[in-house]
């Protein structure tokens, strides 16, 4: 598969030598369990794009992330067009909303806006926020209906007080983790708060704290125990 990207990269730097420059333009592999599958990188700074093949067509999959973050993706095999986008995002580092105007058919998102009012660390604990509510509007059953308003209920108390842009959630089965991590997934002895949504107004909260940890029941509220635990958790630093 190295040589259809291979290809795909002579064709680019050809027709767009600027991106020669770039502190990276090379094949890198895949993490495990994919190390024999190869990506195309263009990096520049806090730009990037990664291409790789998708599907059975070989269709062009193309990340374009801001400091490792992803902020849009296209799936096309159209060269010059895609060149021209890399051109713009990698090499020229465009704005979101400048480049909007040359390329309608991209669907940049709410992160777009944020890492262009320099907030991008909020608009990621955001966006998480979307996805934990969506999850437990979405994938509870009928027999689970209590623990689904329960989580709904606790989440919108916490987010009318905007902790939604100061820290991460995230979920793990069905725990409801709150962190101070930029990104998903929590760094070994990294602190946060684990809610298991128990049903009838109940839950259990489990606090990590520079190795130690507690577990309490309670009903669900953010007020309280609760409130302590997470202003304790805002004093870590994002990592």
């Amino acid at each position: 598969m190295s040589e259809e990207l291979e290809l795909l990269q002579t064709e680019l730097n050809n027709s767009y030598p600027e991106l020669i420059k770039l502190e990276k333009n090379t094949l890198v592999t895949q993490p495990e369990p994919f190390s024999s599958i190869y990506d195309l990188l263009f990096k520049n700074e806090d730009r990037s794009c990664i291409i790789s093949l998708y599907g059975y067509e070989q269709i062009h999959k193309c990340v374009f992330e801001w400091d490792n973050c992803q902020i849009f993706e296209i799936f096309s095999n159209d060269v010059k067009r895609l060149g021209e986008i890399i051109l713009n995002w990698v090499f020229e580092k465009s704005m979101p909303s400048t480049m909007k105007i040359s390329f309608p058919e991209i669907d940049f998102g709410i992160l777009a806006e944020y890492y262009e009012k320099g907030e991008g660390v909020k608009g990621e604990f955001i966006e998480s926020w979307n996805s934990i509510e969506k999850f437990y509007s979405e994938y509870f059953s009928d027999e689970s209906k209590t623990r689904e308003e329960d989580a709904l209920r606790l989440i919108k108390e916490m987010r009318d007080v905007q902790l939604d842009e100061k820290l991460r959630a995230g979920q793990s089965l069905w725990f409801f983790i709150l962190s101070r991590s930029r990104r998903h997934g929590l760094e070994e002895n990294a602190s946060y708060i684990e809610i298991t949504f128990l049903g009838n107004n109940q839950m259990s909260i489990k606090s990590y704290f520079h190795g130690k940890e507690t577990r309490i029941e309670s009903k669900v509220e953010y007020k309280g125990y609760l409130q302590d635990k997470i202003k304790e958790l805002l004093e870590e630093k994002i990592k």
